[in-house]
């Protein structure tokens, strides 16, 4: 469930679920990840029809699927066409039983020619990759990077999933000594814009073999600690005040 910020200077007011909000002199609202609402105020920070489009991968794939400066895994809703990437060019699939998904929930991935492909909505080809950013994006600026990277206190006998990679599976967000493919801050920026987003988490992937970035989905609510909290802070202030 999303949550929606309402702004009414000095102070921020968070609510939920679904608030109807009065106009009590609030002027702008921080949509925090909620796809639909009854609000009103003056302006909406991330509209919840950008916002329900961004949470919908497959939604997400055909708005980003044409756009020349964005680059994605080559996708499918077919399962026969999935099953012929498997078997006939031996290219692992990763079947999104959920559209809605987060954490990797509804993510099965198969790679072996013997292996069950799933009903599922979409089908992914798998692209292997070296790194694994997410490039923080709010009103056309990065203001935040991070890299995932296996956690240091895994205990010895840990079997790290390199190919889904998240919390469960022994990788954390890090944002120290990352270097960034050069295309990725731009397609990063231009995923957002293209969604109808103001802002947004946009995680990539980077492929060395074929030096490629793909953008593999954008978080309209993504979880924030450490410095990350004041960058989207000071920039929906400075937004805020224009």
């Amino acid at each position: 469930m999303g949550q929606l910020l309402q702004c009414r200077a000095p102070r921020l007011y968070n609510d939920r679920p679904n608030p109807i909000f009065d106009r009590r002199g609030a002027k702008h609202l921080i949509n925090w990840g909620c796809s639909h609402g009854n609000i009103r105020v003056d302006h909406i920070i991330n509209g919840f029809d950008s916002v329900a489009c961004a949470g919908n991968k497959l939604a997400t794939f055909q708005k980003l699927k044409d756009v020349e400066d964005v680059r994605i895994p080559e996708f499918t809703t077919d399962r026969s066409v999935a099953d012929d990437w498997l078997r006939k060019d031996g290219v692992a699939v990763v079947a999104r039983t959920k559209l809605n998904g987060h954490s990797g929930a509804g993510i099965v991935l198969v790679s072996d020619k013997d292996g069950e492909i799933p009903e599922a909505p979409l089908y992914v080809k798998y692209v292997k990759k070296e790194k694994e950013f997410r490039v923080h994006v709010a009103f056309g600026e990065v203001i935040d990077v991070q890299q995932k990277r296996k956690r240091k206190d895994l205990p010895e006998d840990f079997i790290t999933n390199f190919q889904v990679r998240n919390h469960s599976t022994g990788w954390v967000y890090c944002r120290e000594d990352i270097l960034l493919p050069d295309e990725t801050e731009g397609m990063a920026i231009a995923a957002v814009r293209t969604l109808g987003l103001d802002f947004g988490a946009v995680d990539l992937i980077y492929n060395a073999k074929r030096n490629e970035v793909f953008v593999l989905e954008v978080n309209t609510a993504p979880g924030l600690e450490g410095s990350t909290v004041d960058k989207y802070a000071a920039a929906f202030v400075k937004e805020i005040r224009k």
